[in-house]
């Protein structure tokens, strides 16, 4: 049997502490360490469970596990619209995690062609795109590692198809402001789709990033992915969603896989996407963290990329942190040879981080 040549270069990662990672997740009900006395940092998740709403909700749902989930989501999809002010629940895309949401988005669009992303970024972008049969263009970062919107428009070609564009940018932490994003948006062709993936906006500390969800009221060529594996503390879960104009959400739809977002997911996301204040108020939490370690890491004298994520990339090799018991995602595996990324833990988790310095 033969089988599609372009899918040789992808390769299942891996991480070297694998193992290690995998015991670290083993944690007690009591919040005890496990075994080995490792904190996992690794995968920019949350720190916290789920909000006590989610908990709730999905206790109650425990009895209907012998019933398929709602296909269509309403509850949530009602929930995602009231909280972006201007959408419907026409508007809005759901799916198992972000990824998902991207997989459909990307299933939309004409092939061949190639699909332009800003690099380094999240890596799942050109698996996602070559397994659809897409080229992939990686454009590369300033030497500030920050995307820059005039060396994207000067890359776009005939064969051009879609732009991902994550912001803020995983794993460099930097962003784009909303006006940058809009005058960005606003030059790029109609026949082409812009997506703004938009997984950790909750942490952006610059107060005027509010409503970049109205893009995708105002242009039909604009999706925003969201995901509630970050601020809403579900990567478990995988629940994701999108906000994009009737025409693509409609044919997003179309091609969404039957039921991918279980019971569980959508009664948890539904009652944390209605916890707003709360939620905002553990993403502020996440941000005084941040500068706090940011702070230290400038201390130290370690180069690091100032974020808005919930993350840190710093100029430092994991062994400088497992000997403090945390293990952080090697840059190897993120383009930044040398280099580590941070996830922001708990307090305690983040005295571990900052402990290792010393």
């Amino acid at each position: 049997m033969k089988f599609r040549v372009e899918l040789d270069p992808l390769i299942p990662y891996k991480p070297p502490r694998m193992s290690l990672e995998a015991a670290a997740e083993h944690i007690g009900p009591d919040g005890s360490p496990n075994a080995e006395g490792y904190v996992k940092l690794t995968s920019n998740e949350l720190s916290f469970g789920p909000l006590p709403e989610a908990e709730a909700a999905m206790r109650e749902a425990l009895p209907r596990l012998n019933r398929y989930p709602d296909r269509h989501a309403s509850s949530l999809r009602e929930a995602i619209a009231e909280a972006n002010p201007g959408t419907g629940s026409k508007n809005i895309l759901i799916g198992n995690g972000s990824s998902e949401v991207l997989l459909n988005l990307l299933q939309l669009i004409k092939r061949p062609g190639e699909v332009l992303l800003p690099w380094p970024s999240f890596g799942l972008y050109a698996a996602i795109a070559t397994i659809l049969g897409f080229r992939t263009r990686k454009i590369p970062l300033t030497e500030e590692h920050q995307i820059k919107p005039e060396t994207l428009l000067s890359a776009v070609g005939p064969a051009t198809r879609a732009i991902i564009l994550c912001n803020p940018n995983n794993p460099t932490g930097t962003y784009l402001t909303l006006s940058e994003v809009r005058a960005f948006a606003e030059a790029l062709p109609e026949n082409m789709l812009l997506i703004l993936d938009e997984a950790y906006q909750e942490f952006v500390s610059d107060a005027a990033y509010n409503g970049s969800h109205n893009l995708a009221l105002e242009k039909s060529n604009v999706a925003v992915t969201r995901t509630f594996s970050k601020a809403h503390g579900l990567a478990g879960l995988r629940a994701g969603y999108g906000l994009a104009p009737e025409r693509i959400a409609d044919y997003a739809e179309r091609v969404r896989f039957p039921f991918s977002v279980n019971l569980m997911a959508q009664v948890a996301a539904t009652a944390s996407m209605e916890a707003r204040e709360k939620i905002r108020a553990r993403a502020a939490f996440i941000i005084r963290e941040r500068d706090r370690i940011q702070e230290a890491f400038a201390s130290a004298g370690l180069p690091y990329i100032p974020s808005q994520g919930n993350f840190i990339l710093v100029n430092a090799g994991p062994n400088i942190f497992e000997k403090t018991g945390v293990l952080v995602r090697e840059g190897e595996a993120l383009s930044y040879p040398g280099w580590s990324r941070v996830t922001i833990g708990n307090s305690k988790e983040n005295d571990r981080i900052i402990g290792a310095l010393s």
